[in-house]
């Protein structure tokens, strides 16, 4: 039997590649939010159009309304935890409620596969480690994509991100974003440069790793 094997991809003192501008940037980051949102918008328009067709009777009109629902439910989430990950909620320098990112995620984890364990406790924290939270929490849902449990813990300024279920994936694309490359990084993973710039800024680093049972993101900030 193969032994089990633990990678791990540190970014102790990053360097982002410069080689994208902020126009870059946005257009990216812009494609990823749009890529999660067609799939909840197009079935709002899908039951609709239902709605709007008079041969339809009433047991597709109920399955048309669920669908609107569920696609509503979906898309209020994503845009809700868009606007805190990577909005300028609170303006520079400003703090986030602990108990409001929580909230944010509890609703997006409705939306995929696997539950949330939150522990961490605290009432305010600074809006750059909020947003590396919450994008290292979204990232670590798509590394278990048959379920299982994503737990944060720590504190705000050392806190890990562990997602077990029965099949773990860590990206290669992912690894590097996380390391800076932005060569070729695709719309999916430019949160994830993201989140290492604003570590980054703050005197900090990220890791992942990854073993047959779990994937594990790490981040710490300098102060």
């Amino acid at each position: 039997m193969q032994e089990a094997r633990e990678t791990e991809q540190s970014v102790d003192q990053p360097k982002i590649d410069e080689t994208l501008d902020a126009t870059a940037m946005s257009a990216l980051l812009s494609s990823r939010i749009c890529h999660d949102l067609i799939n909840p918008v197009g079935a709002i328009g899908s039951g609709l159009e239902v709605l709007d067709d008079p041969t339809m009777d009433g047991t597709m009109q109920e399955a048309a309304l669920d669908l609107i629902r569920s696609g509503a439910g979906k898309a209020i989430a994503l845009l809700t935890y868009a606007r805190l990950a990577y909005g300028a909620a609170g303006g520079f320098g400003a703090q986030i409620g602990l108990e409001d990112a929580q909230k944010v995620l509890v609703d997006l984890f409705e939306t995929v596969k696997p539950e949330l364990d939150w522990q961490i406790a605290g009432d305010f924290a600074d809006k750059e480690n909020v947003k590396v939270i919450l994008i290292l929490a979204y990232a670590a849902a798509d590394c278990v994509p048959r379920g299982g449990v994503v737990q944060i813990s720590g504190d705000v300024q050392n806190f890990s991100i562990t997602a077990t279920g029965k099949k773990v994936i860590l990206q290669d694309d992912l690894v590097s974003a996380l390391r800076g490359e932005s060569k070729d990084i695709a719309p999916k993973f430019m949160p994830a440069l993201i989140a290492l710039k604003l570590a980054e800024e703050r005197g900090g680093h990220i890791s992942a790793s990854k073993d047959d049972e779990k994937v594990e993101f790490k981040a710490s900030f300098g102060g």
